[in-house]
């Protein structure tokens, strides 16, 4: 039986999502969501940026690099940010998509902005469409309106009464006959 790797990013739970909007409220504001998702979008395009400037120096900077091995080093590097910034956007969009399902709106702008990212990032192209694809996912299973605790309850309770009415009346017709 195959074993995931370690850092698999998964769709977060409700629990998880509290623990993270606990930490970081920010999460909570509509009118942050588009922001946010700029945020850790930018942080991608910033290392992308940086990739690709490092793989087109000339030929003095290969050559220099390779003599000083910074070139290597640095790359190194920023594979290890790039990596760690998709995680952390996957984790970030997926606890926001998750929070807000509810809200067709902020789902809405947390898919637009992942479809525009899809055609401004070269590296990251497949991480997005995969956040694409949850968001997606998770705009379908809880978008569904679900009845509210609440309204269960008062069910209950309304079911409850009406049977305990019944009943009373049942004893109290076989006690007159």
């Amino acid at each position: 039986m195959s074993q995931l790797p370690a850092k698999v990013v998964s769709i977060p739970n409700e629990r998880q999502v509290q623990e993270i909007i606990k930490n970081n409220p920010r999460l909570v504001d509509e009118t942050q969501v588009r922001s946010i998702i700029n945020e850790g979008l930018s942080l991608l395009a910033n290392i992308e940026y940086r990739l690709d400037r490092l793989e087109n120096q000339g030929f003095l900077g290969r050559v220099w690099g390779s003599i000083t091995g910074s070139t290597n080093r640095e790359m190194i590097s920023l594979m290890r940010d790039l990596s760690q910034t998709q995680q952390t956007t996957i984790k970030l969009v997926l606890t926001l998509a998750v929070y807000h399902a509810q809200n067709v709106k902020v789902m809405n702008e947390i898919l637009d902005e992942l479809d525009r990212a899809k055609g401004l990032h070269t590296r990251t192209a497949s991480h997005i469409e995969f956040l694409y694809e949850q968001v997606q996912l998770i705009r379908d299973i809880h978008g569904k309106r679900k009845p509210p605790a609440r309204h269960i309850r008062r069910w209950m309770l309304s079911a409850a009464l009406i049977g305990v009415t019944a009943l009373f009346i049942f004893l109290w017709v076989q006690n007159m006959a």
